[in-house]
């Protein structure tokens, strides 16, 4: 790596020899992490890998081989910036700049460090065990503060930043801490009612569902959906029933169910008798 890249993300492109003789901070360190539905909605422990800067250890961050020292710049006594007199219309003026023997930095690396080639820092790769707390959604952040790249002249390291993807389920969507699902019931279970199971994240749950249940009707099984962040609460778990129709009847099957049908009569189907008395109503 460049360390003047480095220098450039902290000055963003240059800076005062002041500022680069303070103590700095690192850089942040964002990375992706990807779980699957089970593993956000119950929490897990994950080890993660990724690139930051630190200190060269060969020589603590100095830039110097080991066994020896920066020296103080003689040109400018250490202070990283020198004098320069300038003539204007209204005289001599002396102005400040950095110094062009050490860089503004006030040393002098005699022998450099061979590990970071007198830079002071390395790029490594560093594997962390993380706890993903139980509840975490999609786009949302973990932050661990210091875990970021390491800072210079003393300064604070940066954290490290991990934003969360979570594979989409095969079964439930997941709006907040709610659950969403849907659940095919026979044409039987929504004439004459049934007890169906309905799957939650603990396993199936029983359910009645009520004679003359309609497709598209939604019920809800409360505090059966995502447990919040650092919580005990949870969410509901809201699933619509969709009534499948048999396909491919047998001729006796169809004369049953003409008779049936015949049996019911209008009166049991009061939304298509109002539909259809509306859309045929005359002025």
């Amino acid at each position: 790596f460049d360390i003047n890249d480095i220098f450039s993300s902290f000055f963003g492109g240059g800076g005062s020899s002041q500022r680069r003789r303070g103590p700095i901070r690192g850089d942040n360190v964002t990375v992706r992490l990807t779980l699957t539905f089970e593993e956000a909605v119950f929490g897990c422990k994950k080890e993660i890998s990724y690139q930051k800067i630190q200190k060269c250890s060969d020589c603590g961050g100095t830039g110097a081989e080991k066994g020896t020292s920066p020296k103080t710049c003689t040109a400018c006594g250490g202070s990283g910036q020198v004098r320069v007199q300038q003539r204007t219309p209204f005289g001599y003026m002396q102005t400040q700049k950095a110094c062009d023997t050490c860089q503004g930095t006030g040393k002098i690396i005699e022998k450099p460090c061979g590990g970071c080639k007198g830079k002071g820092l390395v790029r490594v790769t560093k594997k962390l065990d993380v706890n993903i707390p139980a509840g975490i959604d999609d786009g949302q952040q973990i932050g661990l503060r210091g875990q970021g790249s390491d800072g210079l002249n003393g300064g604070p390291s940066g954290d490290l930043n991990i934003v969360i993807s979570v594979r989409p389920h095969a079964v439930f969507e997941r709006d907040g801490y709610d659950l969403y699902c849907e659940v095919p019931i026979t044409y039987t279970e929504a004439t004459l009612g049934a007890e169906i199971d309905i799957p939650t994240l603990e396993g199936t749950q029983k359910f009645t569902v009520p004679e003359g249940t309609q497709t598209g009707t939604m019920f809800t099984l409360r505090g059966k959906g995502v447990q919040h962040v650092n919580s005990k609460q949870k969410g509901n778990l809201n699933f619509t029933v969709v009534v499948e129709i048999p396909k491919n009847l047998s001729d006796k099957q169809k004369e049953l169910l003409e008779k049936f049908a015949e049996s019911c009569g209008e009166s049991n189907y009061t939304k298509r008798t109002k539909f259809f008395k509306r859309f045929f109503k005359k002025d």
